[in-house]
């Protein structure tokens, strides 16, 4: 019988040496002196923006394009302000990439998410996401609906 009780007891203290050491430092993160604060630079221009044109027309089938009234469409024009000015260089590049990005976005759009201009808000901030994916450098602060057409 002691010995039961002994080997209870060692079995006890081993689990709570285990559980201290190990479990609770796994939860609870490594200590504040081993973390390292992360700097990220972001670059801020002193420059104004600059605004990008070349994007084109775009004529895109929405989401639910086929209904009672037959076939309908969107017609848009989009400019893109942008910082740094150098950034319309790299735009020009990607030209291809950026209209591929948003007839992706726009064709996937519902007509009642086209309705509202909270809804439209929506759109260019998924847009202007989507297209800054292409950017390794500079951003694309604000995209301007130049015309809206949905017919």
């Amino acid at each position: 019988m002691p010995l039961v009780i002994l080997v209870v007891l060692g079995q006890t203290i081993l689990v709570y040496i285990l559980v201290d050491n190990v479990v609770i430092q796994r939860l609870s993160g490594p200590p504040p002196e081993e973390l390292k604060e992360v700097q990220e630079t972001i670059a801020v221009s002193d420059e104004p923006e600059s605004i990008y044109r070349d994007l084109g027309e775009f004529l895109v089938n929405p989401a639910d394009s086929v209904g009672d009234q037959g076939f309908r469409f969107i017609k848009t024009e989009l400019t893109l302000g942008v910082s740094p000015s150098k950034v319309k260089d790299i735009l020009k590049d990607q030209n291809p990439k950026l209209r591929d990005a948003v007839i992706a976005v726009l064709s996937s759009k519902k007509l009642e998410e086209l309705d509202s201009p909270e809804d439209r808000e929506f759109i260019k901030d998924e847009l202007r996401f989507a297209l800054n994916d292409f950017l390794p450098s500079g951003e694309i602060l604000h995209i301007y609906i130049v015309s809206f057409i949905v017919q």
